[in-house]
């Protein structure tokens, strides 16, 4: 602080501080720091530090605290350091004591909170022992008590058992719709009235019979609901009406004409690949002159009418051939949207003397059925043979001793005959005899080396009930391939 100065000094001038004009203050007065802030330096660090230490000794924290930190403001100054320190003690002092007065506090309220608590807990464990008491003592047991207290009241729940009854009924194909209704309807009510309180299933299958059954018969084989094309389902102590369900005929006619298209193929593809050892690089060496006729066409995909070949799948119809596949099922399939994954089931032939009958069979699948004619004086013998030989118009040391086609077996053969009163007969010498019609009808669906059987009774598959395929010509394509199917400079020795 500058004094003020004047030419003429006077006595009072060195108590006094010139504030402004004719003002003046004096140190020794109670109020000087207060009046130098507010009338000659608001930011004097030496006021704000003397102010700070007149209300820390008066008790008056706040304000000593705003005054310390006001002198801080001024940068440097003497009384830095001293107000710097006099604030980290006010802090230490204010900080003990606010966190000894919140620890107080608080403990003080936990005791309170606890109090009701622990008087609620002492007076809840008290009955729970005076419970415990009293139940130990009493005659009854503590589940007999409860049972006393609360009568828990007991449901009903009634199921009723119903079992099903399963029938088969055979329809001759072109059956009209209106007289599959009616005829399993009837047949459906019928048996209700017999078994009332028993569920009726009625499955019917479409056979070459030639008339409707009139009763349904008890079905015995487990095979026949995955091939019935209509279901008739009947309680009559339940049900107003019968129910009647035809099922898609695509799944019923067509995939079983493309599994009998595919595993004729395969069965051809089966037998090339044992006689070069690998697949042949197109189908079409398949479909050879004689004697490389494995086949005589590439069969139709019954879905799609064609008989195109892809090397991979598409989905747009026909098949897909894959010569690189090292399982049949794989190498030969329908290139159809359904993808329908067909088993191996090799075409074979069997022949059962006691019934003069030949069964061409894939599967579960009855590819057709001929009468044939055997060996007199059991001259045919009962073994396994395979197709060795497809030839159309065989020659033989008489001209047409042979019919109009040949398989060949060996010494055997099953083939034609201008003789058409011994099918059926015990006449020939030992080969197989078929009428010519049949015989060509036969040709075309068996490859070479089609597995044949000849036995005295029906085989595994022939007891079997076995599923008619009466349409096979829709599989065989308009446009016949051009190949020689006839040996011009072969006899055959066949038995005959």
């Amino acid at each position: 602080m500058n004094r003020f100065r004047s030419r003429f000094k006077h006595h009072l001038d060195d108590n006094l501080v010139h504030i402004h004009k004719n003002l003046y203050i004096s140190p020794a007065d109670p109020l000087y720091y207060e009046k130098v802030i507010r009338y000659l330096d608001p930011y004097s660090p030496e006021a704000h530090f003397k102010l700070g230490q007149k209300h820390q000794s008066k008790g008056n924290v706040p304000k000593a605290k705003f005054h310390y930190q006001e002198t801080l403001r001024t940068y440097p100054s003497p009384y830095y350091s001293a107000a710097n320190k006099a604030l980290r003690q006010l802090s230490m002092k204010t900080g003990e004591k606010s966190a000894h007065v919140s620890s107080a506090a608080a403990e003080e309220h936990a005791n309170e909170a606890k109090s009701p608590f622990i008087s609620m807990l002492l007076i809840v464990l008290l009955v729970l022992n005076i419970l415990i008491v009293v139940l130990y003592f009493s005659a009854d047991s503590i589940s007999t008590t409860i049972s006393k207290v609360k009568h828990w009241p007991v449901g009903k729940e009634v199921t009723y058992e119903t079992t099903d009854i399963q029938y088969l009924m055979h329809f001759p194909y072109e059956t009209p719709r209106g007289k599959i209704e009616s005829a399993i309807h009837k047949q459906a009510v019928d048996l209700g009235h017999i078994h009332t309180k028993q569920n009726i299933l009625i499955y019917g299958l479409q056979t070459s019979t030639q008339s409707i059954d009139k009763n349904a018969i008890p079905l015995l084989d487990k095979n026949v609901p995955d091939k019935a094309f209509v279901i008739a389902e009947y309680n009559a102590s339940m049900d107003q009406t019968v129910k009647i369900r035809f099922l898609d005929p695509e799944i019923n006619q067509k995939q079983p004409l493309t599994a009998i298209g595919a595993n004729l193929v395969r069965t051809a593809l089966d037998s090339y690949i044992r006689d070069f050892g690998k697949p042949p690089e197109s189908l079409d060496q398949l479909i050879q002159d004689y004697p490389h006729n494995y086949l005589s066409f590439i069969p139709l995909e019954s879905t799609s009418h064609s008989n195109k070949v892809a090397s991979t799948y598409s989905g747009e119809g026909g098949w897909v051939y894959d010569a690189f596949s090292d399982n049949l099922a794989m190498m030969f399939y329908p290139n159809s949207h359904e993808r329908t994954r067909l088993p191996y089931e090799p075409i074979h032939i069997e022949i059962v003397k006691s019934e003069h009958s030949l069964k061409l069979i894939s599967g579960s699948q009855l590819i057709m059925e001929k009468n044939a004619g055997l060996g007199a004086n059991q001259q045919t013998p009962e073994a396994h043979f395979t197709v060795l030989n497809r030839v159309l118009n065989p020659q033989g040391n008489k001209r047409g001793v042979y019919g109009s086609a040949g398989l060949g077996l060996g010494m055997l053969a099953i083939h034609g005959t201008n003789d058409e009163s011994s099918v059926g007969m015990d006449r020939s010498l030992g080969c197989i005899r078929l009428i010519n019609s049949d015989i060509n009808q036969l040709f075309a669906f068996v490859p070479k080396g089609t597995v044949v059987e000849i036995a005295d009774q029906g085989a595994a598959s022939s007891n079997n009930e076995l599923q008619e395929l009466p349409i096979t010509n829709e599989i065989i394509p308009s446009a016949a391939p051009s190949i020689i199917e006839t040996s011009f400079d072969q006899t055959f020795q066949w038995l005959g």
